[in-house]
């Protein structure tokens, strides 16, 4: 299947298909928001032009709120050391992905196209690649990786590549990452406390 192979492509077609997010771009941090993740998400959701309201509305509404609702108050744990109960709020990070795993419908979040939802996940998940491996112990390969038993985010995330915003997107959060100077903190394990996703057992 289709989807099986872009998981083992090398590298993204050469044509592209939507616009580059361009390199010249304000410089906005917050000690709210000091990874720009905001800006990073208003700049994906203008290149890929998707309305809040397509044809996946119903699906992309839910799995928005998902994030809003249970994911995003999560994110600051990754990177502020002070964030009151951080080791849980990153267990219950894993838990809640496990929720977006079986709520994913694939090969895209919403489905088969491009929803407002894949812009809004997608700067989260790049702050999860280029951080949760290197100071938290999600090493690729293991049952703490990411994408480990989660097989339809996985799949959306390698289709994401092929998007040359969301490529610029994961650029400038991983020098964002890079430049970051905090005490980014010990690993925290969750396979064990993880519930796994039904198609992925």
């Amino acid at each position: 299947p289709m989807a099986a192979l872009l998981l083992f492509s090398v590298s993204p077609p050469l044509a592209a298909s939507r616009p580059h997010i361009p390199r010249s771009v304000p410089r906005m941090c917050s000690t709210e928001d000091p990874l720009r993740l905001s800006l990073r998400r208003e700049q994906l959701l203008s290149a890929l032009a998707v309305p809040p309201d397509d044809e996946h509305g119903g699906s992309a509404s839910s799995l928005c709120a998902l994030y809003h609702e249970r994911i995003a108050p999560l994110e600051p744990a990754i990177y502020m050391p002070q964030f009151d109960g951080r080791v849980e709020a990153l267990r219950e990070l894993s838990r809640q992905l496990d929720e977006l795993e079986e709520a994913v419908r694939g090969p895209m979040l919403a489905g088969s196209r491009l929803t407002y939802s894949d812009g809004i996940f997608y700067p989260s998940f790049c702050l999860f690649w280029h951080t949760m491996p290197v100071y938290f112990g999600w090493e690729p390969w293991t049952d703490e990786a990411i994408f480990y038993k989660r097989p339809r985010l996985h799949a959306w995330w390698e289709l994401m590549q092929f998007e040359d915003a969301a490529v610029d997107v994961a650029d400038f959060i991983r020098l964002d990452v890079e430049s970051l100077c905090i005490a980014w903190g010990e690993p925290v394990p969750t396979s064990r406390i993880r519930t796994l996703p039904k198609h992925a057992m």
